[in-house]
């Protein structure tokens, strides 16, 4: 049975593989680029109220917090969400900062009979659970009119291309793409104009398409380590707005507002 994946057993390992490294400081560098750069209230003293569904770790809540915005930070890991609210334990106490631990989906019942959000925040959750169309409509109606959703997942463009450099002739037969169970590589990566389709039957307006981490993943390791962070980031950034190339990137990151009118 498909079931969204839980990662409290693996939250240290998860800290340490995907932000530790240079994969997780791409990630993190170029989509709140994009969202300072689209969306200046982010950075201009403006107060938001901002959800980070599925936020983790809590790298991205903290960013919006040293900005002075209000964050509801939720996740089914609890183990995650511990190590973020040691991490952000001041933003708690100040009652900037509320964490939930619970399943993305039940979140937003409850949370679209209370309030609704200037800014939801979805970064690497898509791939990871079994009914990507649920979590969209749950996010969508948490989302005042007018408000923005930062949606970014694991793109199955990038991972056929990656299986064509190395040659995996039979996965690409198959079109089996998932992870192992247990593993760090996501079971359901998603096709970006499928999602981009669902998005736009909910009644969201893609403001903004960008390839995250296109140039790091495309390098032969050997390559990969002799350049830098910085290089790459600027590359990345380049091209990664443009056609072909957005859609390219080990992951996708879309800026989506809904309209006044919904």
């Amino acid at each position: 049975m498909n079931t969204d994946r839980n990662f409290d057993d693996l939250a240290q390992r998860f800290s340490k593989n995907i932000y530790g490294n240079p994969k997780g400081e791409l990630r993190l560098a170029l989509s709140w680029r994009e969202l300072t750069e689209k969306l200046p209230s982010i950075s201009d003293g403006s107060t938001l109220n901002i959800w980070d569904a599925g936020g983790g770790l809590g790298q991205l809540s903290e960013r919006f917090l040293e900005q002075g915005h209000r964050v509801h930070l939720t996740d089914i890991s609890s183990n995650m969400l511990a190590v973020a609210g040691e991490r952000l334990q001041d933003y708690c106490e100040q009652g900037q900062l509320k964490i939930e631990c619970a399943p993305l989906q039940n979140m937003a019942v409850q949370l679209a009979e209370v309030d609704r959000f200037d800014v939801i925040s979805c970064h690497a959750v898509l791939e990871w659970v079994a009914d990507a169309e649920q979590v969209l409509a749950s996010l969508v109606s948490c989302l005042r009119p007018g408000g923005y959703l930062s949606l970014m997942f694991y793109n199955l463009n990038a991972l056929v291309l990656a299986n064509m450099v190395k040659g995996n002739l039979y996965k690409l037969r198959d079109e089996e793409f998932a992870g192992h169970p247990g593993g760090l590589t996501p079971p359901n990566p998603r096709n970006p104009e499928q999602v981009i389709a669902e998005l736009e039957k909910l009644g969201l307006q893609v403001e903004a398409k960008r390839a995250v981490r296109l140039c790091y993943d495309l390098m032969p390791r050997a390559v990969r380590a002799e350049r830098s962070i910085e290089d790459m980031l600027e590359i990345d950034w380049q091209y990664g707005a443009q056609e072909p190339f957005w859609a390219l990137g080990r992951y996708v990151h879309l800026l989506c507002r809904k309209p006044e009118s919904l």
